[in-house]
């Protein structure tokens, strides 16, 4: 039996002519061939409320939170600088509810950009609201959405942890986010950092937790085995 992915969905809210003028609930179709490639069944999760967290979560047998918008700062108790981008408090709240669900019963979790920083929120970390606002020395452009080259790697990470046996101690990944970890949630670890300093995927403290995060974005590079090992690593959890 394959385990059920809930693959929590995002909201198309501009006008276009394709969904005749109608919003539209989406994943990205590489979250959805990743899941599948690796052994899972992928189910599209719509935003809700969080009341609404656990009838859902009663449906699936693990948690992928993929990319989006920025994270909302007062959860991280921080006032919203002008350089934070689109927000939506109602999918951060849902998103906890289930993560919340999903940390307490020890269901596994894959976190994925927006999914990593929010997985840090809840655990109690907090975030940069943009890179311009950290002080390195190596300077690493995270953003590659004005170039609109997802697909495209563009800077190394160091990888330790139990991560290094399938990727190596040095991988070359895409970049889509300006917002990344500040302090760290302490049932956290770092498995992967850019040279920049900049903390490019997590694992948990305790091991028998079936947690993994990644800053970068393996879906849009499954051409790659790296990648695709990310999430047969996510399925290896269900072993």
């Amino acid at each position: 039996m394959r385990p059920k992915i809930g693959i929590v969905g995002n909201v198309f809210t501009g006008d276009s002519e394709i969904f005749y003028h109608n919003h539209a609930t989406y994943t990205f179709q590489g979250n959805i061939d990743a899941i599948v490639q690796a052994g899972g069944l992928p189910v599209v999760i719509p935003i809700q409320t969080p009341e609404l967290a656990e009838a859902y979560f009663e449906t699936i047998d693990g948690l992928f939170l993929p990319g989006g918008q920025d994270v909302t700062p007062s959860l991280y108790g921080e006032q919203k600088d002008a350089l934070v981008k689109t927000t939506s408090l109602k999918r951060d709240q849902f998103e906890m509810a289930l993560f919340k669900l999903a940390w307490e019963q020890h269901k596994p979790i894959l976190g994925i950009c927006r999914g990593v920083q929010l997985i840090n929120v809840a655990l109690g970390g907090t975030l940069y609201q943009d890179q311009s606002l950290i002080k390195r020395k190596v300077k690493i452009q995270h953003d590659q959405a004005p170039q609109s080259l997802g697909n495209v790697a563009t800077h190394w990470v160091n990888v330790t942890g139990n991560l290094q046996a399938i990727l190596g101690e040095r991988l070359f990944v895409n970049s889509l986010h300006h917002q990344m970890i500040k302090e760290l949630a302490t049932p956290l670890k770092r498995s992967a950092t850019a040279d920049d300093g900049v903390i490019e995927a997590v694992e948990t403290v305790e091991n028998e937790r079936p947690l993994l995060g990644v800053q970068w974005h393996p879906e849009m590079m499954l051409a790659q085995p790296e990648m695709r090992a990310i999430f047969e690593k996510y399925l290896a959890f269900f072993e």
